[in-house]
Parts: C-alpha cells; structure tokens; sequence
C-alpha cells in the first residue's frame, strides 16, 4: 500500500483497572458489485466491485479518517481486499488477504438469484432461512463452518492487537456471523443482522467481553447517492 503516513489524530485507547487494553474492530462489508446489484448470490466467486462499489469504498476514507488503524485484514476475494485498499488509501498500513475472511460458501448456488436457488433446491432453501447455522446450500458452508473458519483468524487479531484500531474488509455473512459472535446470539439469528455494502460496524473487544458501538454505518454513503441496494439477509445473503 502506497500513500502518506497515518494521521496522529484519532481515538484515544483506554486501559481498565488491570491494565489491559481493548482491540477496537472495525468491519466493514465490500462496496457494491454487478451481481449485488442484480441480486445474484456471490458467495466465493471471485467478482470485481462495480464503479458504484469503488466509490461506496473511497467514501469510507473520510468516515475513517479520525481512526488510527495500525492493521487492515481483509478476505482474498477482490471485492472486499480492493474495498481495503481504497479505504485505507493514503495510509502506510498493508492489507493482509486472508482466505479465513472470505464469504459463506454458497456452492452450487452461486451466480443464481435467490429465487432460482429456492426453486431448484426448495426445501434446503427453506431450512436455510430457519436454521442457517447448520443448513449448507448443496456443495457449501452453513454458518457454524463460517465462524469455525473465522475464529481463529479473529482470536490471532484479539492477540496480536490489544490497545490498536484494526479494520476488517469482509462479506455480508461473515460481517453477520461476527454480530452473533459478539453478541452471544445464536447463529440462526444472523439474518435479523443487516450487513449493507460499506457498511461500517464498530466493536471495542476487552478481554473480559466485547461492547458494539455501532451496527451497518452507512452514514457516509448518504447525500452521495451511494447507499446500497435493500439488505435483508434473507434474498441478498452474499
């Protein structure tokens, strides 16, 4: 990553009683592409944002241009590492690809619309939207493989980053799975989550619990005409 060095200017961290310091997350879910827009489901498929999701992600650099972001992870999948790369454009921070952070496996559902994946596949479709924490499309993942897949990855940041700002560019599912997590909600609760692309959410991980500060920001795509398209989690779930 090329650009001027980070801004001194950020959030203070504060310590507790022991010393110990929280890792602040930020997540944040890719900018918007072509099969976004036409509702296709992503999941692994390598697709490329569209010229509206590249300006959804350079909105984020205002948004976090008060943050001082001492590491960036993001998913192999080009939509969510060149999300990364724009929003952090001007820092001296790399973005790590890790696969850890890719989408929900979706199979031989990807590159379908939902409502041709629900018509090919009736009843798993219909199981999904009870029970995604233990329902896998055919030849993918449910969301208890998600998190299993996650959660080293996140363990390592939790280690590696006490008292640090550190952003997570991701996909809808996993921005999902990750609400559960901190939440303590079971898994099949994840589609009450709304997960809009650039979103930003905001979490402060202490050791002893995290505390969400703020759920699917897109404040900074307002007044640009950049706010997503419609996110349920139910027909737009990659």
């Amino acid at each position: 990553m090329t650009g001027s060095e980070a801004s001194t200017v950020g959030h203070a961290t504060e310590t507790d009683a022991l010393g110990t310091a929280p890792v602040r997350v930020l997540i944040v879910r890719h900018g918007e592409t072509q099969w976004n827009a036409d509702g296709r489901i992503q999941g692994q498929t390598d697709v490329h944002l569209s010229d509206r999701g590249e300006m959804q992600a350079r909105a984020l650099v205002p948004r976090l241009a008060d943050e001082l972001i001492a590491a960036v992870y993001a998913s192999d999948l080009q939509r969510a590492w060149r999300t990364a790369d724009l929003a952090v454009e001007g820092r001296l921070v790399p973005v790590t690809r890790d696969p850890a952070w890719r989408e929900l496996a979706f199979g031989e559902w990807e590159g379908l619309v939902y409502a041709e994946a629900a018509a090919r596949d009736p009843e798993v479709a219909s199981r999904r939207l009870r029970h995604p924490a233990r329902t896998a499309p055919p030849g993918g993942e449910h969301l208890g493989d998600l998190l299993d897949r996650v959660r080293p990855a996140l363990q390592a940041i939790q280690a590696r980053h006490a008292g640090e700002t550190v952003l997570i560019a991701t996909h809808g599912g996993v921005v999902r799975a990750l609400g559960c997590f901190f939440l303590g909600l079971d898994l099949d609760a994840a589609w009450r989550l709304t997960a809009g692309n650039a979103g930003l959410s905001i979490v402060s991980w202490w050791p002893d619990g995290p505390i969400l500060e703020s759920w699917n920001d897109t404040s900074h795509l307002r007044g640009a005409d950049l706010e997503a398209v419609p996110d349920t989690g139910l027909v737009r779930p990659a």
